[in-house]
């Protein structure tokens, strides 16, 4: 349950903005703990709330060969949000999740049907119609690749969740959190007001969250070479063993900058107004 409390509390949506028609959206929920059972748009990880009288909902599925691709991008729409697992397979599965909202039922319908997911040459990406006062769409995108894949991700009002994954990974969001699980290889992410959560992910990381806290957690006895650093109003709460240990770890005399171990840290966090969370997974 600690786990669960944790996850949504760091990753929860941000309210949408001062647009016109942003004013209709009301906000939304992303629990990356969901993302790691959910396989369908009915249990998918993040929920979109929104005051429009009328709503429609469809999904896809396709499969998706990956022959000469040497790397995935996946960009979604104003809004909506992705989750990547990978699995044994050599072909990757697409399940679009599509979601629109309008005055009434007719309209949404044309909304609904205008909504589209293209691929072409390992680019992914949603397509739609304008957002405004009177209507409102987003693709929550789910998309089951070959565990070694490379992998380019961006969201902007939504979150992204990755699981199982080896590879070179840039995943980044605008408004919205970004969780890795149980994945190794080369991890790049960012987040303007997102958290970020990493759970036992090995290799190189670098992760940095402009407004949003960040967690690490560490399978023990893991104590991996490590840079964190917290600026402005940002702090760095470390439960490991060796964080207390003047020998294994150095501290800035303000405590915002920590670091354990020597040469090329193994993850480098920073984040300039939240939490920094490193801690063994419990």
């Amino acid at each position: 349950m600690k786990g669960l409390l944790l996850a949504v509390s760091l990753l929860a949506g941000a309210i949408t903005g001062h647009n016109t028609w942003q004013r209709q959206i009301i906000g939304a929920e992303q629990d990356h703990s969901l993302a790691q059972e959910g396989s369908d748009c009915e249990h998918f990880y993040s929920t979109t709330f929104t005051s429009f009288p009328v709503q429609i909902d469809d999904q896809e599925q396709r499969e998706l060969p990956l022959t000469n691709i040497e790397q995935l991008h996946v960009v979604t729409g104003q809004e909506g949000s992705v989750s990547i697992r990978g699995w044994n397979k050599p072909f990757a599965r697409l399940i679009v999740c599509r979601h629109a909202v309008g005055q009434t039922r007719e309209q949404t319908r044309r909304i609904l049907e205008s909504i589209t997911v293209s691929h072409a040459e390992g680019e992914i990406v949603a397509h739609g119609p304008d957002l405004d006062e009177t209507q409102a769409w987003w693709a929550n995108v789910i998309l089951y690749v070959p565990r070694k894949t490379n992998i380019d991700v961006h969201a902007a009002n939504g979150g992204v969740a990755i699981r199982n994954v080896e590879g070179h990974v840039t995943a980044s969001a605008t408004r919205g959190g970004i969780s890795v699980a149980q994945s190794t290889g080369r991890y790049d992410i960012t987040t303007q007001s997102g958290g970020i959560t990493l759970d036992r992910v090995s290799g190189r990381v670098s992760a940095a969250s402009h407004e949003g806290p960040i967690a690490l957690k560490l399978a023990p006895p893991d104590v991996p070479s490590l840079e964190v650093k917290a600026e402005r109003t940002g702090d760095i709460v470390c439960r490991l063993d060796a964080c207390g240990n003047r020998g294994a770890s150095t501290w800035t005399a303000n405590r915002r900058l920590l670091r354990i171990g020597g040469g090329a840290p193994d993850y480098r966090l920073s984040t300039t107004g939240a939490r920094i969370l490193i801690d063994y997974l419990r």
